[in-house]
């Protein structure tokens, strides 16, 4: 976290609640800051949501960045803290953005989901933009371990932030929403997982540029992993990659 960000987070714990969880208020930033450090970030696009249990309220809330500055300029005293089924203000200066009503649904949908991440990233927007693809595929063969589920990929212009309703159909069968003109919406059982979806996807885009690039300049057809792989990297990724037997 830079030495900014330190400053902020110090002075502003004086005039946070007592049941305000400072965990999850500083892995909010530092997520934030690595987002920031790949260039993740556009201005105040973007967004982390987090979900736990609140002694204090004796119920599920959910702790996001308000809306009208980015998450890299964000400090503790810019986290707002919301009921995760009334979705009434129990802390902050003022209410996230709209986009905060897609982490809640799909938090709704997925009781084994804890957090979000939401980006506007330039190479996954060019990329479906001339694209266009519906269905994913990979050139790497740990991409999708890292998944763990396919990519729900919707139609141009659909935007899941402005019409909720489209997350019940699709949130169940992925861990990764791609809004082709618009970002990604990644989540995983905590933020940890859900930011290595994000920056997961994001490098395969960008390998698959490099692969069409080089394909074209050689004519050298791309080799793509194969359906059966991919679903099997589907199917182990938890083990292989967070090791399922790890206490």
């Amino acid at each position: 976290m830079s030495e900014m960000n330190l400053v902020s987070l110090e002075a502003s714990q004086s005039n946070l609640p007592t049941w305000f969880d400072m965990a999850i208020g500083a892995s909010i930033l530092q997520y934030g800051q690595r987002l920031a450090t790949r260039e993740l970030l556009v201005n105040t696009l973007g967004n982390i949501a987090v979900r736990t249990q609140c002694p204090f309220w004796k119920r599920e809330v959910i702790y996001t960045k308000h809306l009208g500055l980015s998450l890299e300029e964000s400090g503790l005293e810019n986290l707002a803290v919301l009921d995760m089924q009334s979705d009434e203000l129990l802390h902050g200066r003022c209410r996230p953005s709209l986009g905060h009503q897609m982490h809640r649904e799909i938090m709704r949908w997925r009781p084994d989901i804890h957090a979000t991440v939401h980006l506007h990233p330039d190479d996954v927007i060019a990329f479906y933009a001339v694209m266009q693809w519906r269905e994913m595929r990979y050139v790497s063969n740990d991409t999708a371990l890292v998944m763990g589920k396919p990519p729900c990929i919707l139609g141009e212009g659909v935007n899941v932030e402005l019409d909720v309703s489209v997350i019940g159909r699709c949130a169940g069968d992925t861990n990764c929403i791609v809004m082709p003109g618009h970002g990604i919406t990644s989540f995983g059982r905590d933020l940890s997982q859900a930011y290595h979806r994000a920056v997961a996807l994001v490098a395969e885009i960008r390998r698959l540029i490099i692969c069409q690039q080089l394909s074209a300049a050689t004519g050298t057809p791309i080799v793509f992993a194969s359906e059966d792989d991919v679903r099997h990297m589907y199917e182990l990724g938890e083990q292989i990659i967070y090791g399922s037997t790890c206490s």
